[in-house]
């Protein structure tokens, strides 16, 4: 076996590891993992008893974690250690990705430093022991990111692509909103060449949506109209759908104020994004639908400050130094984290939707880190005479 395979297997192991270790020793732990069956969990398992799922609405959320879990149901039984054991996979497979984007466009070490640090962040381990679709997108998502930023190669690449975008947007909907920013950047830098690169978004384009075709079909059939992904896409769909069926004639309607529901603010969402640590009680604010939060225990705040917080201000030295510089993969790494948290602002407002972007924080901070240890080492250079 060679040293880089045992490296692979050694990054697999140890993600794979802490993954069951933590849900061995804090499975039955209440303030750890409140809850077993979540929701995605019986639906996989009403999926495995009944296979009349395809021709039935099943369920209003996307179908892609709910189909990998219930194959997982079908081979290893329906249990929470299923769950479990495919989530710490995943987890070991996107330690495979994050090594190689950081040994490829980084630098050597780069790639090792990173995929250890992400699996040992408390967050990524935490949400393993959750039957949700959080830990499937965030490898779908470091696969992807894999693939975008390697150099341009050839024109078969916008096919794999397009696979994995669909993949991605069958496992979580809110991709539909970030397709416009994607093709901006392929149509823009995905070649050298203009005309190029406008043939690889076409090719990007026309794959995914004949990749995207059979379950529009099956969502048809089954609906009686037109639903891409799932109905909990159409959130993102509707204002558009709507708008192209028939304009939506602005009327004055009065709405009583039992009936609206008031959702955190922009500014909001984005402090309880990103935040680190919570040091004291938050209060309630209704007016603004800000629910009360109590403050962490010291435990947490400096478990998630020592393998998240410390991260934060390389990433944005790392985000300065690949504009200063042009480093195309931190660049493009950066759009990625900064479109996805833009957009996740106005819809949510906890940590939990950033799992997905934390491999390529972990990254953009390891470029940032390797950037200032370059220019110390250069400062200590001795002079040429």
């Amino acid at each position: 076996m060679t040293l880089d395979r045992r490296t692979l297997l050694a990054l697999f192991a140890l993600a794979f590891g802490l993954r069951i270790l933590f849900a061995a020793v804090f499975g039955s732990h209440p303030e750890f993992i409140p809850v077993h069956e979540t929701y995605d969990y019986r639906i996989a398992a009403r999926m495995v008893e009944d296979p009349g799922w395809l021709t039935t609405p099943f369920s209003p959320n996307a179908p892609g974690y709910l189909m990998l879990l219930a194959t997982a149901f079908a081979l290893f039984g329906v249990s929470w250690w299923t769950a479990v054991g495919l989530n710490a996979v995943l987890a070991g497979f996107t330690t495979f990705f994050l090594y190689r984007v950081g040994e490829k466009r980084i630098g050597p070490r780069a790639g090792l430093y990173a995929a250890v640090w992400f699996a040992l962040m408390a967050h990524q381990i935490l949400f393993s022991s959750f039957a949700m679709r959080d830990v499937f997108v965030t490898f779908l998502f470091t696969w992807f990111v894999y693939n975008l930023v390697a150099p341009f190669r050839r024109m078969r690449v916008a096919l794999w692509l397009a696979f994995l975008y669909t993949l991605l947007m069958m496992t979580e909907p809110l991709f539909i909103v970030l397709l416009p920013v994607l093709v901006i950047y392929l149509a823009l830098a995905a070649t050298h060449h203009r005309v190029l690169s406008w043939q690889y978004v076409f090719l990007f384009m026309s794959f995914l949506l004949l990749f995207n075709l059979p379950w529009t079909i099956r969502n048809y059939a089954v609906h009686g109209e037109f639903v891409p992904v799932s109905i909990e896409a159409e959130r993102y769909t509707d204002p558009v759908t709507q708008r192209l069926r028939h304009p939506i004639p602005s009327v004055d309607v009065k709405v009583p104020e039992s009936a609206t529901y008031v959702e955190p603010g922009f500014l909001h969402n984005m402090i309880e994004f990103w935040r680190p640590v919570r040091l004291r009680d938050a209060p309630a604010d209704p007016a603004h639908g800000i629910t009360a939060e109590p403050a962490w225990s010291m435990r947490h705040n400096l478990v998630y400050l020592v393998s998240y917080g410390t991260a934060l201000p390389f990433v944005v030295i790392g985000m300065i130094f690949a504009v200063v510089r042009r480093h195309r993969s931190v660049l493009v790494m950066s759009g990625a984290i900064l479109s996805y948290a833009f957009v996740r602002g106005f819809m949510t407002g906890d940590d939990r939707p950033r799992l997905v972007i934390e491999p390529l924080i972990v990254l953009v901070a390891m470029y940032g880190i390797r950037e200032l240890l370059r220019i110390r080492s250069n400062a200590g250079a001795p002079a040429e005479s």
